[in-house]
């Protein structure tokens, strides 16, 4: 009986020259010769052979995840870490919405813009949470994540004490502490920067709707309705330059996606490198004609991501999953989202006003509706035949967490992923790496 197995998880693309191939569980891209591509393809129903013919290439093909022991079971191991990591995280994400109300009113928005704002009474219960989090919970790090509606709004009465009262309470625990926002970018100032900075302000998330006619469209303030393009530039410029990371999500049409270049050189190339861009498609227009149903549009899409990238932006690309196990920050008991009023919800997508929550915060903390949640996360998302069986398991772990069920028969994701791991061959091939991780490209 042989002790090793081929795994099930690689793929190989033959060059002229060479052969690059990737082990999807394993995340690392390599290149072999040829040579040596036709003596694992000669001796793959028969490894004991290979071993003994080339032992530097077979353990070499061993490290890599290319050869496997017979009795390791890859479906098995994703669902331990992912039952592990869901339910024993110290790391705690704790994301916050100081009101639903906002400054724009985007025609794609699915949010109910009321213009109630968090009262003090939930601040409190925020805050006796957080406590409760770092002295009993005993948690490792909190990452407090500002989300709306507008969180800005409630920079002064909201966001402010509750971030000089969780950085107070994590240093004296050495909790480490951090922040992050989401935001319009319209109503953010110079004078800020010190606060951010003093509280562990790393990232911003940004929106623009394409170049500056598209933009104000789209966004604009005022009876007037004034374009706010020019002021939203302006503020990312400044965050940038004080090397606080942008997160620039462009949403954009079918109709749109080709004013996203006119982006840019709007921004100055010595800031680039402190934006890093990320193209969604709006949900609406995805449902007419998604980019992933579309290679036409996908290669276009990423053609556009190549020429931000060529002159000095970071990008955000790669839908896949690297270094996690589990697909979405939802997925795990160590997030929550913290309404207004104080509903409780695991992810930012549903509409906060109407919909029904996951949990209530309390004096005591949060109540988790046991049954809402049992439903999400008892299973893992890709605890299900058509997942376990599918090549891409490794880089995808399965669908959101709030579809389930029913299970699929057939999953539309699998062109997506094989577009994605030919288009990070050819990136590797194209850098003339030896050997990278999925994460580096």
């Amino acid at each position: 009986m042989e002790n090793y197995k081929f795994s099930k998880y690689n793929i190989f693309k033959r060059k002229k020259e060479k052969t690059i191939g990737v082990n999807l569980f394993n995340k690392r891209l390599f290149a072999i010769n040829n040579q040596d591509y036709e003596m694992i393809l000669n001796h793959k129903d028969c490894l004991t052979k290979l071993e003994e013919n080339d032992t530097e290439l077979f353990s070499a093909m061993v490290k890599l995840g290319v050869i496997e022991e017979t009795g390791t079971n890859i479906p098995d191991i994703l669902l331990l870490r992912n039952r592990s990591a869901i339910f024993s995280d110290r790391y705690y994400r704790l994301i916050i919405l100081p009101t639903l109300n906002c400054n724009f009113s985007c025609w794609y928005c699915y949010e109910t813009h009321t213009k109630a704002m968090m009262s003090s009474d939930t601040m409190y219960n925020i805050i006796a949470y957080i406590k409760t989090l770092i002295e009993e919970k005993r948690i490792s790090s909190l990452h407090l994540d500002w989300f709306g509606g507008e969180p800005l709004l409630g920079y002064n009465k909201i966001i402010k004490p509750i971030a000089e009262e969780a950085k107070r309470m994590c240093e004296e625990r050495n909790v480490t502490f951090w922040m992050t926002m989401t935001t319009n970018g319209f109503l953010l100032k110079e004078s800020m920067i010190p606060f951010f900075k003093a509280h562990h302000l790393k990232s911003f998330q940004i929106t623009l709707d394409g170049n500056k006619e598209q933009h104000n469209v789209v966004r604009y303030s005022g009876k007037q309705k004034k374009g706010s393009y020019d002021t939203i530039i302006n503020n990312i410029v400044m965050l940038a330059k004080n090397n606080i990371e942008v997160h620039l999500r462009i949403n954009y049409t079918i109709d749109t996606l080709d004013t996203i270049s006119a982006l840019i050189p709007v921004f100055p190339p010595n800031v680039r490198h402190n934006i890093q861009l990320a193209f969604i498609q709006v949900w609406q227009d995805r449902k007419k004609n998604s980019v992933f149903d579309d290679m036409r549009l996908f290669e276009k899409e990423k053609e556009i991501y190549n020429s931000f990238e060529e002159a000095g932006f970071r990008v955000y690309r790669h839908k896949i999953s690297v270094g996690d196990s589990y697909s979405c920050y939802a997925d795990s008991m160590a997030t929550a989202v913290i309404n207004y009023d104080g509903k409780v919800f695991k992810c930012t997508t549903p509409d906060f006003e109407n919909a029904q929550g996951d949990g209530i915060l309390t004096e005591k903390g949060i109540a988790w509706d046991e049954n809402r949640i049992a439903h999400r996360l008892a299973r893992a998302t890709f605890d299900k035949k058509i997942c376990l069986r599918c090549i891409y398991l490794p880089v995808c772990l399965g669908t959101c967490s709030s579809h389930k069920p029913p299970i699929p028969n057939k999953c539309d994701l699998k062109k997506y992923y094989k577009a994605e791991i030919s288009d990070l061959m050819k990136k590797f091939d194209k850098k003339n790496y030896k050997i990278a991780h999925l994460s580096q490209l």
